[in-house]
């Protein structure tokens, strides 16, 4: 079997790996001022818990992704357990979140849009492990989207308890 071109890809992985870190711990921070609030802990549980494993998913996956001995059927078997156990939790987060008042956007970012990102990670392991063409490029779009996803929850998240605190 091939090797994957992982060694093309690691400044990207790096990067990525250390922006959800960074937001990862703001998000951490957001969760601590808002934990001495007692009608908040749905939120904690239904947001701020769901935003924080998605954004460490993808410094996992970009951990992963920079070990230089990785192998197809090693990348296959890590990504494959991660991206399932992504699923299966978001699959929880959709029956959690459905239940609440939301709008189309929230429901969207924080239940539909990090279980498809999860799915498409599932693929590229699937793909990895046939040595299919685009895995990479299909693993860097679900772990960006993951990055993109996270932030944005992370933002509205953080605008919610200030706008609340202020109420």
């Amino acid at each position: 079997m091939a090797a994957l071109p992982l060694a093309d890809w690691r400044d990207f992985y790096v990067m990525i790996g250390t922006a959800s870190g960074a937001i990862v711990g703001a998000t951490f921070i957001v969760a601590s001022l808002a934990s001495g609030i007692k009608e908040r802990a749905i939120g904690m549980r239904g947001f701020i818990t769901p935003t924080a494993v998605h954004l460490g998913s993808v410094l996992v996956g970009s951990a992963v992704l920079t070990v230089p001995t990785l192998t197809p059927l090693s990348l296959a078997v890590l990504l494959g357990a991660g991206s399932v156990i992504g699923a299966v939790y978001s699959v929880a987060v959709v029956g959690r979140i459905w239940k609440m008042n939301l709008d189309l956007s929230d429901r969207a970012c924080y239940a539909i849009l990090p279980l498809l990102a999860y799915i498409a990670m599932a693929a590229a392991a699937l793909m990895a492990h046939l040595a299919m063409q685009h895995t990479l490029e299909i693993l860097a779009a679900s772990l960006v989207a993951l990055l993109i996803i996270g932030t944005r929850n992370a933002w509205d998240m953080a605008s919610f308890m200030i706008s609340r605190d202020r109420e």
